[in-house]
């Protein structure tokens, strides 16, 4: 095996920031109006079921997207610079922007690899400096408005894993080459399969896993 990885995957949400923005999402549209006042209690429902790996994606998406339908890609960005700002920005952890920093710095191959849609994950990705962003794409029509679905493959379980191996392969490098820091329990599967696993403060679940892996354990604070 290689001796360091050549390409460094990150989650981003309780991983790179303390925060998860589909939740804080819902927060900012019920804060200024823009999204149903209940968006808050089914959001931590379904935070809940995500933590608990029992999520139903499909329902979840749905629901996740609703804001998005309709609108364009400018209105979106717009938005999600502005929930950046409130919600986010002083939420990244110090040492991930140190690591980050130092790994673009010997201009090493770094992504952020989330189930956060790209219109969010953009502008965390931009504070840190990282080109490559791994996330669910939002399908539009006439290349315009967004329709609230997903287009493509859904990054999270078993489906970061297959995300990763196609950036990977781009690169002409195999997954036991890459490093992967994640906090959650559905990150045991890409976890599973870097050759360079690592657990930024794991729920406990996941926490249990790294253990009898023997998987390195960070513990980031703001």
């Amino acid at each position: 095996m290689t001796k360091e990885p050549k390409i460094y995957l990150f989650d981003m949400d309780h991983t790179l920031i303390d925060n998860d923005c589909d939740v804080s999402w819902k927060q900012f549209v019920v804060r200024h109006s823009i999204g149903p006042a209940d968006s808050l209690e089914k959001a931590d429902y379904y935070y809940r079921e995500y933590c608990a790996g029992t999520l139903d994606f499909n329902e979840f998406i749905k629901f996740q997207l609703a804001e998005f339908k309709g609108s364009t890609e400018v209105e979106m960005a717009s938005l999600a610079d502005w929930h950046f700002n409130e919600y986010v920005k002083d939420r990244i952890y110090p040492d991930a922007v140190k690591l980050v920093k130092s790994l673009l710095a010997k201009n090493k191959i770094v992504a952020i690899l989330s189930s956060t849609n790209r219109v969010l994950a953009a502008p965390v990705a931009r504070a840190l400096g990282i080109r490559y962003i791994l996330t669910p794409d939002l399908e539009m029509v006439r290349g315009n408005w967004y329709t609230g679905y997903l287009r493509g493959s859904y990054p999270v379980g078993p489906g970061k894993v297959e995300t990763a191996r196609r950036f990977c392969s781009v690169f002409n490098v195999s997954l036991a080459e890459t490093a992967y820091y994640g906090d959650a329990v559905l990150d045991q599967f890409i976890l599973g399969e870097s050759g360079f696993p690592t657990v930024v403060n794991p729920h406990p679940e996941l926490a249990e896993i790294a253990r009898k892996n023997k998987w390195p354990e960070l513990i980031w604070k703001l």
